[in-house]
């Protein structure tokens, strides 16, 4: 079997890690003859991380793209003429199936929409999955109808619990929707790392101070940040001998910074430490991390946290109520239950959920599944592009 694998992003983010994992679980399938990876050379550390893959192992090979989804935004004719040349690349790589990597239905639609007019299948990779939206203007409905359409477009999609292939199931009743869980590496439920050496090691105090961290990318619109720091100075007071540690970064990093530098009870408890290669030792120095997002899909640190044994706080969304006790959950915009929620989570014992993700999340588990849900029968290359819906289907639904 040929298969490809499609990232135009030029972000190397969450998303683009669990690609890797993936990518690494198909190198090792017997059954996948080559396995051509097409990723952005101006995205440095993805690109390079794929060369070394390929310098690794011969069945790999890297097609470099010229241009990323950053890039295209925007502009409707050079996203048109990625798609052409894309398409051409993908007809004479003859590959059984693409798998697209979106973060969302409109991200990658370059490698969605080339594998459509290469008849190849396409398999979308973990987008995150919209709901209709309520009491929007004209611009709004006409958003929501273009996404409608998208979802109609992959043959198939990988996505990351029934939660969100109900949706897609929903959305794209002729799609082939299977489940595909993250793996976290397993030295976070092994580490012989301690809080007190955690702290030491970061400089950070160890004389009764409650330590709270976020560790993600800084964006309002997704994960929130914002609404931590609206917690943090309604509830002033709680906040008092704490120390509340944002780990990222992100395109509201000059935001985040200016909110916190404007407000007093902000400025005595909130660090911004920015991006860090290894988040083991921040996650093992806390005593409960908090993950207030509007959407996720299943998040790496919520499970990162739970197999090193520290609580995380996390907002009732996308089915992350099927992972996590109620203990562990609030309302998603209720400030007051948030931060009662963090200062509760620290006496809550995590032995049997930890146990629960060290089995669920292992390599092994990801490894099976990955493999399974590209090997996983389906149309030949010329049927796969019969199957793509008529505009007039699409839009009468």
């Amino acid at each position: 079997m040929k298969v490809g694998i499609y990232c135009d992003s030029g972000i190397n983010g969450g998303h683009e890690e669990m690609l890797k994992r993936f990518m690494l679980a198909l190198v090792a399938c017997a059954h996948i003859e080559t396995l051509d990876i097409l990723v952005p050379t101006a995205n440095e550390p993805l690109f390079r991380y794929v060369n070394d893959l390929t310098r690794a192992h011969p069945k790999v090979r890297t097609v470099g793209l010229s241009y990323t989804a950053e890039s295209l935004r925007g502009n409707l004719f050079a996203l048109l003429r990625m798609i052409r040349s894309t398409a051409a690349r993908l007809r004479v790589l003859q590959l059984d199936k693409l798998v697209i990597a979106q973060g969302t239905i409109a991200s990658g639609i370059a490698g969605l929409f080339a594998a459509r007019y290469a008849r190849t299948i396409a398999v979308s990779y973990l987008p995150l999955v919209d709901d209709a939206p309520v009491n929007v203007g004209v611009g709004g409905k006409i958003k929501w109808l273009v996404k409608r359409v998208l979802y109609r477009v992959p043959n198939e999609y990988v996505t990351l619990n029934d939660h969100l292939r109900g949706k897609l199931k929903r959305l794209a009743p002729n799609a082939r929707a299977m489940i595909l869980e993250n793996y976290v590496d397993d030295r976070f439920s092994r580490s012989t790392l301690t809080k007190q050496a955690a702290r030491a090691t970061l400089g950070l105090p160890d004389d009764g101070t409650t330590i709270i961290a976020h560790v993600g990318r800084l964006n309002f619109q997704q994960k929130r940040q914002d609404f931590l720091m609206q917690a943090i100075e309604r509830h002033a007071g709680a906040f008092a001998r704490t120390l509340v540690l944002i780990i990222g970064e992100g395109p509201d990093d000059a935001r985040l910074r200016d909110m916190i530098e404007a407000s007093p009870p902000l400025s005595a408890c909130v660090r911004m430490v920015g991006p860090q290669k290894d988040v083991l030792p921040y996650i093992v120095a806390s005593d409960t991390l908090v993950l207030p997002s509007a959407y996720e899909g299943v998040p790496l640190v919520m499970i990162e946290a739970v197999l090193a044994e520290r609580p995380i706080v996390v907002s009732r969304v996308s089915g992350l109520d099927s992972y996590l006790p109620d203990a562990l959950l609030f309302p998603a915009h209720d400030h007051d239950a948030f931060v009662r929620r963090i200062f509760a989570a620290r006496d809550l014992t995590l032995t049997s959920l930890t146990s629960e993700f060290r089995r669920r999340f292992s390599r092994e588990a990801f490894d099976a599944q990955a493999q399974n849900v590209v090997l996983h029968s389906g149309p030949s290359r010329h049927e796969g592009a019969q199957v793509s819906p008529k505009h007039s289907d699409v839009l009468a639904k």
